[in-house]
């Protein structure tokens, strides 16, 4: 990060103006964190223009002009297209299956978490014409650091739960404490034997 003297202010709001970087790229082609772009553009009141935006809403591609036919209702009798392949190995195993689909959970909030900074960006180019600022503060909430983190605890506490399940007819925590003491309680540790009576019958 540049330091708060080195920051050329001027050239990051030109930058912002123009409006054809994301503000991520404003601030690391500045060498500044985008929360300081974001807030310094607010309390100067920035405004981006709208010629050439960073993020382009997407819209439909307007409809060849045909000559109109008439609609029919949709086949009941359609094939549907069938689910993917599963693994056969995961197939067999519920356990194995719910395993995996953790992991492709893990390796989805990895990538959200990767490209936060898009993910807001498109948030604030979406909602900036909105009345309310309502949407523009669920949409954040969604994507924010305690949403995630929730996110994560849950699917942990479900990998937990499938490494219980999947270890079943493994020994549970209080029969392995048990097996420990004993096996500590014994060697140089084991208590030794009670005192022997001798009988001298002489």
């Amino acid at each position: 990060m540049a330091k708060r003297k080195d920051i050329d202010w001027a050239a990051i709001e030109a930058d912002y103006r123009a409006g054809s970087l994301s503000i991520r790229r404003i601030a690391a082609k500045h060498g500044v964190s985008e929360a300081a772009v974001r807030k310094q553009a607010a309390a100067a009141k920035w405004v981006r223009t709208d010629c050439a935006p960073a993020h382009q809403p997407r819209t439909k591609p307007a409809p060849a002009s045909e000559p109109e036919q008439e609609v029919l209702p949709p086949e009941r009798d359609a094939p549907r297209l069938p689910p993917p392949a599963l693994n056969p190995e995961l197939a067999a195993d519920p356990v194995a299956l719910s395993r995996d689909l953790a992991q492709r959970l893990l390796h989805e909030l990895d990538a959200t978490t990767s490209q936060l900074g898009d993910v807001e960006d498109a948030i604030y180019e979406d909602t900036k014409d909105d009345a309310s600022p309502r949407r523009r503060s669920a949409m954040l909430k969604a994507v924010s650091l305690p949403a995630r983190a929730m996110t994560l605890k849950t699917i942990a506490q479900t990998i937990a739960v499938l490494g219980e399940v999947g270890g079943a007819g493994k020994k549970g925590k209080k029969e392995q404490r048990q097996e420990a003491a004993v096996e500590a309680g014994r060697g140089r540790f084991a208590p030794r034997p009670p005192p022997k009576l001798v009988v001298d019958n002489g």
